[in-house]
C-alpha cells in the first residue's frame, strides 16, 4: 500500500472508532513511528485528528468528521468481489438473499474502466469450497442471540441420536462447505461444536429462565477443573503427497518442517481426546506417511490395519482366489 493510500486508510479506520499507533502500524504492517508521522500529515493536512493521552490513549476523529465516498481501485474491487463470491459456493448462507442484490449494486457502481482492469484478476482467482447439498432453516435465530448472548433450545441430529439441546450460541463460521455454530450447551456443561444444518428445531427461551440459565453456566464454568491428562508427543515422516494433506488441517498443517528434498517431519502435541483421531489419520495417508513415536501409537496404527484387513480378507478371499 502507497502512502496515499494509507493516509485514506488511516482516517477510514479512524472513523469507525478509537485507534493507537500500535493498532494501526499493525492493521497496515508499517512501523509504529511510520504511522505517527503519518498522523502528523495528515494533521498538516486539516484532518481534525485528536490526539488521547494516557494509558488507554491513541487517536480519533473530531465528532461529525465524514471522509468523502472514495473510489475503489481495481484490485481493491476484485478484493471486494472476489470475498462475495466465497459466499456463493455455499450451499445456502444466512445471508441468502442479500448476496447476489449486495454483488449486483457493487458492480453496478464500478466505473467500466476499473471493471476491464477487475475482471482479469479474478479470472485467475477461485474459492475451494466442497460442494454440499442442505438448507440452513435456523441460522437466522442463532444469530440473533449473539448479541444478546441468549438461550434457544435445538432438536439437534447428532451422528448417533436425536434429542433437544439448550444453547447459548456465542459464534458462527464457515469452514469445509458447512456452518457451524459454537455454543455453550446446558446439557453438556461445556462449549459444543455443533454443525448448522442438524438442527432440526430451534424454540426461544424466555428471558427470566434466559437469566437463570446465564447463571448456572457461569458457575459451572467457574468449578475448578482437574487436570487435564498431559498431551503426546508425536512424530512423523510424510513425503510431499502426505504433507499436501497434512498442511489442510488447521491444528497441525503449520507443524511440518522440510529435512530433505520432499521429505517433511511432522511433529505436534497430541490430546489424549484426540487419539482416536491421529489412528484414522495416519491410516489414511498410508505409505505418504510413517509415524516414528510414539511406539503405542504406532501399535494402534497396526491393529486398525488389521483390522482392516481382516474385515476384506473375510469377505473377498474366495472372490480373490477365483480370479
Amino acid at each position: 500500500m502507497n502512502r496515499t493510500n494509507r493516509l485514506a486508510a488511516i482516517v477510514m479506520a479512524l472513523q469507525h472508532g478509537h485507534e493507537t499507533a500500535h493498532s494501526l502500524a499493525e492493521k497496515f504492517e508499517v512501523s509504529r513511528r511510520t504511522i505517527l508521522r503519518d498522523i502528523q500529515s495528515l494533521s498538516e493536512m486539516n484532518v481534525p485528528i485528536i490526539a488521547i493521552s494516557g494509558p488507554g490513549g491513541g487517536f480519533r476523529l473530531m465528532e461529525g468528521y465524514v471522509l468523502p465516498p472514495l473510489q475503489l481501485d481495481p484490485v481493491e474491487a476484485a478484493t471486494l468481489i472476489f470475498a462475495l463470491e466465497g459466499l456463493s459456493h455455499y450451499a445456502d448462507t444466512p445471508f441468502q438473499e442479500k448476496r447476489w442484490t449486495l454483488m449486483d449494486k457493487i458492480k453496478s457502481i464500478i466505473p467500466e474502466d476499473v471493471k476491464a482492469r477487475m475482471d482479469p484478476m479474478l479470472k485467475q482467482l477461485q474459492h475451494d469450497v466442497p460442494e454440499r447439498n442442505y438448507i440452513l432453516h435456523h441460522l437466522e435465530p442463532l444469530l440473533a442471540c449473539i448479541p444478546e448472548q441468549g438461550w434457544l433450545r435445538m432438536l439437534y441430529r447428532s451422528a448417533s441420536r436425536q434429542r433437544w439441546l439448550t444453547i447459548c450460541p456465542i459464534r458462527v463460521y464457515a469452514s469445509a462447505g458447512f456452518w457451524y455454530c459454537e455454543a455453550y450447551s446446558e446439557e453438556h456443561g461445556e462449549q459444543r461444536l455443533f454443525r448448522a444444518d442438524r438442527i432440526l428445531d430451534v424454540t426461544p427461551v424466555e428471558l427470566l429462565e434466559s437469566q437463570q440459565l446465564a447463571e448456572k453456566a457461569k458457575r459451572q464454568r467457574s468449578k475448578p477443573k482437574s487436570p487435564d491428562p498431559s498431551p503426546t508427543r508425536v512424530t512423523a515422516r510424510l513425503s510431499y503427497s502426505g504433507m499436501i494433506e497434512a498442511e489442510q488441517d488447521k491444528h497441525i498443517g503449520e507443524r511440518m518442517t522440510e529435512i530433505a528434498p520432499d521429505v517433511w517431519e511432522l511433529s505436534f502435541l497430541c490430546p489424549p481426546g484426540e487419539w482416536a483421531w491421529a489412528v484414522r489419520f495416519f491410516y489414511r495417508l498410508g505409505r505418504e506417511a510413517e509415524v516414528l513415536e510414539p511406539e503405542n501409537l504406532r501399535c494402534d496404527i497396526r491393529k486398525h490395519a488389521e483390522e482392516v484387513y481382516q474385515k476384506y480378507l473375510t469377505s473377498n478371499n474366495n472372490r480373490c482366489n477365483t480370479r
